[in-house]
């Protein structure tokens, strides 16, 4: 390295800005001179913008600040990727990260994982929807928690990609299945030569998310590939699908869906979510809803004290006056007990088939 007053065409080098934070400068800006500044930005980048968003936690709460530091590690070599605080009621703090697509989000959680040695909780994943109000004013949501109440909202748009998919001509009725499930809208079909198919697909993105890809994998045997662009924001029936357990929303466990399939998939997280948590000393309720209304509902039995065990014979009422002072302690303490959650329960979202 020799030092120069200039560089030239097809000279290579680099220059001390003094910034202190590598955020404060992005891949394709222009660099140029106080006195003679440049009119515009060097033409053909644009800052690329994340359109799939999970939540990170730590398992413990002690690795807060070694998450915070391998995040921001981590995004100087790749400014696609964007993070935030977050704050849930249930899995304390984390962060709220913006990733390309799936496939990124995979990538990202595998390399933190492995090169900084820690033990994360994901939520969901979810994309960005779009929440029109009655007055007009225009929000986009990147965390189910902050969609508005039905009341408030006149429409929900999701986005929208065009999907490309080439696959072997045997697997094609399978193929069709799975994209019709999938809420997908046929663009074109096209024989590549007398074996292959290439299909075209308009497909909600927020479908793309929860095992397409592997289902597609699964139902060709591996020899369909799946590639996609984005196409736009489209009005749609959505709904979020809370789950209250003893009527307390777990906000971890919010997803947006499409209003037919909520039904089916209340039920399966409700019934996953029974296996899951432990007895407590008293009952614990699962419900899922859409709203106020309840769409599916479970129980945990409690654990019970055998508190006749000593009474041998006597008056049959001592034994009803012990069986209902224990009844009247279970409900007390399920007004002030607190349900003990297990982490396995925040992965139920990812794990439970949209078929039930």
């Amino acid at each position: 390295m020799v030092p120069r007053e200039s560089l030239g065409p097809g000279e290579v080098g680099y220059l001390m800005a003094g910034m202190k934070r590598v955020g404060e400068i992005q891949v394709g800006d222009t660099v140029t001179q106080a006195d003679r500044p440049a009119p515009d930005a060097l033409p053909g980048y644009q800052k690329p913008k994340p359109v799939v968003f999970c939540g990170l936690y730590p398992a413990e709460g002690a690795q807060y600040d070694f998450l915070k530091a391998a995040l921001e590690k981590l995004s100087l070599n790749d400014s696609s990727f964007t993070f935030e605080p977050e704050t849930s009621v249930a899995l304390g703090f984390g962060f709220r990260c913006g990733f390309l697509g799936p496939l990124h989000m995979d990538i990202v959680r595998e390399r933190l994982e492995r090169e900084y040695n820690l033990n994360l909780l994901a939520t969901s994943s979810t994309v960005i929807y779009r929440a029109t109000n009655r007055d007009g004013t225009v929000h986009l949501i990147h965390n189910p928690t902050a969609l508005p109440s039905a009341g408030q909202i006149s429409q929900v748009e999701e986005p929208y990609i065009l999907g490309t998919i080439i696959v072997p001509s045997d697997f094609l009725g399978a193929v069709f299945s799975l994209v019709q499930e999938k809420r997908g809208t046929k663009r074109r079909l096209e024989y590549l030569d007398a074996r292959t198919v290439l299909l075209e697909y308009e497909l909600p993105l927020g479908e793309v998310l929860f095992d397409f890809y592997d289902r597609l994998k699964s139902v060709s045997r591996g020899y369909a590939s799946f590639d996609y662009e984005a196409l736009d924001y489209r009005a749609a029936p959505l709904v979020k699908l809370d789950l209250l357990l003893n009527g307390e929303a777990v906000d971890a466990l919010s997803l947006i869906l499409h209003q037919d399939k909520a039904y089916t998939h209340g039920r399966a997280l409700a019934g996953r979510m029974r296996g899951l948590i432990p007895r407590q000393n008293f009952e614990v309720v699962i419900q899922a809803a859409i709203g106020s209304k309840v769409i599916a509902r479970e129980s945990v039995k409690p654990l019970r004290k055998q508190v006749t065990a000593k009474c041998y014979g006597g008056d049959v009422t001592r034994k009803r006056k012990l069986l209902e002072r224990q009844k009247e302690g279970k409900k007390r303490m399920k007004r002030v007990g607190r349900v003990e959650v297990p982490q396995e329960a925040f992965m139920a979202v990812l794990s439970v088939s949209e078929r039930g």
